[in-house]
């Protein structure tokens, strides 16, 4: 009898996670957010909002219905970033655009409202050519990176494919 009862509470103690996972992948459905960056502001330089919501930048040149990765490094001065670069377009060539923005730094910050480039986390201001900008098909900022932390572009690689994602279940 006591036989019975211990290989009944290792079957139960091994089958059951196995059944709780089974189920919740096939009745449960993963949700992911990215966040919004750069908020619009008005001449006085305080937040625009609509009702309670935060207005958000929008860049104009990236409205086109595609998603965007803007790289603010010089690419013949920087074989790291480059690389980085170059590995995160090989997985998403199709999927997203990927650019080096050229031209006096100046320009390209105030072409993108960014004032100084900003880490999405910390208020440490990246160096213009280590950047890396991710823009959505709407021409929302969703994330900035540090082109030359192997982490960060990670992290770049995987939220392009939650944007990929979300689009994906918008379609449906």
């Amino acid at each position: 009898m006591q036989k019975y009862i211990k290989a009944g509470m290792l079957t139960l103690v091994l089958a059951l996670p196995a059944f709780i996972v089974l189920f919740l992948h096939s009745f449960g459905e993963n949700h992911f957010e990215l966040p919004y960056f750069v908020p619009a502001v008005d001449a006085a330089g305080k937040p625009i909002l609509n009702g309670k919501d935060t207005v958000f930048y929008q860049v104009p040149s990236a409205v086109q219905g595609t998603i965007k990765v803007a790289g603010f490094f010089n690419p013949d001065s920087d074989a790291v970033v480059r690389q980085h670069f170059d590995r995160a377009k090989k997985l998403f060539e199709k999927e997203a655009s990927f650019s080096v923005e050229k031209g006096a730094p100046e320009l390209l910050i105030d072409t993108y409202k960014l004032g100084n480039l900003k880490n999405g986390k910390s208020k440490q201001t990246i160096p213009y050519n280590e950047q890396l900008v991710l823009v959505d098909k709407q021409g929302y900022i969703r994330g900035f990176y540090n082109g030359k932390d192997e982490k960060d572009v990670e992290r770049l690689v995987t939220e392009i494919s939650v944007l990929l994602d979300i689009y994906q279940k918008k379609e449906k």
